[in-house]
C-alpha cells in the first residue's frame, strides 16, 4: 500500500498554528492523495486528541478559530491515495494516548518484544496493540513511582530502545513535550516564536531556514514545557 509517514511536533506559545498546519497540508497532501492525521494537544496538563482521515475536514473546522491548538502538540501524518476507502477496523496509526501520556513514533525498535515481556511481568496487559502503546506503558511504568522526572524517563527510555526510530511524547503532569531520535532523520525548526519538530526535513523548511537536522547513532532528545523557550539545545545523554 502506498503511504508516506511523518511526525510533526509544535511548541506553540502563541497558539496560532493554524497557518502552519495549512502549509503542512499543502506540502504533504499532493495531487490524488489525502492527508490522514492524528493530533494530540496538551494544555493545562490535559491531553486531547483529534483524528481525521482527510485533514482538510479539520482545517475547515478550524477556520476562524483563534486557538485550534494548545501550547504543545504532536501529530502523526500519513499521505494515502485519494480513492482509498476508509475502514475503521483497518486504521493502524502508531499513536496512543492515555489522556495523561501520548506517544507517536516512526521506525523500527529491535528490542520491543523484550520490553513487552518486562511490562507483562509488571502487570501490564499482554495484548498491547502497537509500538506507541508499548512506549506509553513504558513511560507510565517509570513515572508512576514519582521518583523520576519525565526528562529522566525519556533519557532512560532512549538509552534502552535499540534500532532506528523517532518518537514524540506528551506528558500531562508538568506539561512536557519530548522528542527523541536514534538513527532516524529528525529536524528542529525555529520560526519565532514557534518551534517545530519533524521527521520530514524538507517540509519544515517551509516554516523557516533556521533548521537543525539530527541523525546519528547516539540518541538525541529535545524537551520543552509550556514555559520553556530555549528548545534548540538537546538534552545530554
Amino acid at each position: 500500500m502506498y503511504e508516506e509517514n511523518s511526525l510533526f511536533g509544535v511548541w506553540n506559545p502563541t497558539k496560532h498554528t493554524f497557518t502552519g498546519l495549512q502549509a503542512l497540508y499543502n506540502a504533504l497532501a499532493k495531487e490524488e492523495t489525502l492527508l490522514e492525521l492524528e493530533i494530540y494537544t496538551l494544555q493545562n496538563e490535559q491531553i486531547d486528541s483529534q483524528y481525521a482521515f482527510d485533514a482538510s475536514s479539520l482545517l475547515n473546522e478550524w477556520q476562524g478559530q483563534k486557538q485550534p491548538f494548545g501550547d504543545l502538540n504532536i501529530a502523526f501524518l500519513r499521505t494515502i491515495p485519494i480513492d482509498t476507502i476508509y475502514l475503521p477496523e483497518s486504521r493502524a496509526m502508531p499513536t496512543h494516548s492515555t489522556g495523561h501520556i501520548a506517544v507517536t513514533c516512526l521506525g523500527v525498535i529491535d528490542n520491543l518484544s523484550k520490553i513487552r515481556d518486562k511490562l507483562f511481568l509488571h502487570g501490564y496487559e499482554w495484548n498491547i496493540k502497537n509500538v506507541a502503546e508499548t512506549l506509553s506503558c513504558l513511560f507510565h511504568s517509570y513515572l508512576e513511582s514519582g521518583y523520576i522526572s519525565p526528562i529522566e524517563a525519556m533519557q532512560v527510555i532512549m538509552k534502552t530502545l535499540k534500532g532506528h526510530f523517532a518518537l514524540m511524547v506528551l506528558v500531562g503532569k508538568g506539561n512536557w513535550l519530548m522528542v527523541g531520535s536514534r538513527n532516524y532523520p529528525l529536524a528542529v525548526c525555529k520560526a519565532e516564536p514557534t518551534v517545530y519538530f519533524g521527521t520530514d526535513i524538507k517540509t519544515l523548511a517551509l516554516f523557516s531556514s533556521s533548521i537543525i537536522p539530527v541523525f546519528g547513532q547516539k540518541p538525541t532528545i529535545f524537551c520543552a514545557t509550556s514555559f520553556q523557550s530555549d528548545l534548540i539545545s538537546p538534552v545530554p545523554l
